[in-house]
């Protein structure tokens, strides 16, 4: 069996990466046969090359009319791949890729089976284009999040032909560590602080500013006692004006959040809009960290309300006041400790990766 991983981000990519990253080493060890095309400028491409010259393969993925010769272009340097390779299965990740997939497969009549995973909580658009797209040029569609399955493939045929496979992670290498004093000290977080961290991400749908609204709601007394610590990329110091910096720390990127992760006593993921389901949320679970997370798309799908996290109703500041205040009064270690096992109960990547086999299996015996 050979399978081309498609990837059509120029940059980071996000989610995307993780998930693709997780893939295409899984099926190297497993001895597939797999390959990567994604363009040269993207994390994925730099991250991978490195490891697997042989295997990666520099591929763009326009898709606006003024583009049509770069998509033409793309297009035989795909088809150049996929036919010198005799790729058996092209499994794509995005709407721009999946276009110019189905596009080849249909000017050149191919056999290959294509597996599109979506990674975003936006419906699939009608129009002739994705009718087409979705009935004959997807033999399988995989979906992250039982949310997606129930609000995002709504068309009856594609639904049977949909799988819900929950991102996950490597919980060996995210796992409970102890604190990193240097940290501690650098970030002049005392021990008496309670520690809230979110490795999610600083753009603004991931909400960090409600956690920031709500905090200014507390007491005096309950404020004195926070510190809030948001890994990423720093935002503009127009987006920081109203943000109150006695308890909020910005650490910048991050290539390894586990550190940081190490110092907090709760992880915090409050999205309002683009989520699926988290992998920053499952990273911190696996780390033993109790989550508040918003109702919003796949993310409740992570916690259980009370045991291992706290789920709050979306952009809503009173119901995150509810739960800072329960948080700042009673003990979470029991918490702490279930988010650590709901981990290794439902978010193992090897789990979620065999199931992903099974279904390459199973396309090509048809």
């Amino acid at each position: 069996m050979k399978i081309l991983v498609t990837n059509f981000h120029l940059k980071d990519g996000g989610g995307h990466k993780t998930y693709i990253n997780y893939l295409f080493n899984f099926l190297i060890n497993k001895k597939f046969e797999v390959f990567l095309a994604c363009p040269k400028s993207s994390h994925l491409y730099i991250l991978l090359k490195k490891q697997y010259p042989d295997r990666v393969f520099n591929v763009e993925f326009p898709t606006k009319p003024r583009e049509i010769f770069n998509i033409l272009r793309n297009i035989s340097n795909l088809r150049r791949i996929i036919f010198s390779l005799d790729v058996d299965i092209v499994h794509v990740n995005g709407s721009p890729d999946h276009k110019i997939i189905g596009l080849l497969k249909w000017l050149f009549k191919s056999t290959f089976k294509i597996i599109r995973t979506k990674h975003d909580s936006f419906p699939i658009r009608g129009g002739y284009i994705n009718s087409k797209l979705y009935s004959s040029y997807t033999d399988k569609m995989i979906v992250v999040s039982n949310f997606q399955f129930d609000e995002v493939v709504i068309n009856p045929s594609l639904r049977r032909r949909t799988t819900v496979i929950q991102n996950g992670i490597d919980v060996n290498y995210f796992k409970p560590m102890a604190v990193n004093e240097n940290l501690r000290n650098f970030y002049n977080i005392r021990k008496k602080d309670i520690v809230f961290v979110s490795s999610a991400g600083t753009a603004e749908h991931k909400g960090w500013s409600f956690l920031n609204e709500a905090i200014k709601e507390l007491d005096k007394a309950h404020r004195e006692r926070i510190k809030v610590l948001v890994i990423g990329n720093k935002p503009t110091p127009d987006r920081l004006k109203d943000v109150s910096l006695e308890n909020f720390i910005f650490t910048g990127y991050v290539d390894d959040t586990r550190p940081i992760v190490s110092l907090a006593d709760v992880g915090f993921v409050l999205s309002y809009k683009v989520e699926t389901i988290s992998y920053a949320c499952r990273e911190m679970m696996a780390m033993a960290k109790p989550m508040i997370v918003s109702n919003f798309a796949g993310l409740p799908e992570n916690v259980d309300n009370e045991i291992n996290g706290w789920i709050v109703d979306t952009s809503n500041i009173d119901s995150i006041v509810q739960v800072l205040i329960r948080i700042l009064s009673t003990s979470i270690e029991s918490h702490s400790i279930k988010a650590r096992r709901k981990s290794l109960e439902s978010f193992d990547i090897v789990d979620k990766n065999l199931t992903l086999l099974d279904i390459y299996k199973e396309l090509i015996k048809k």
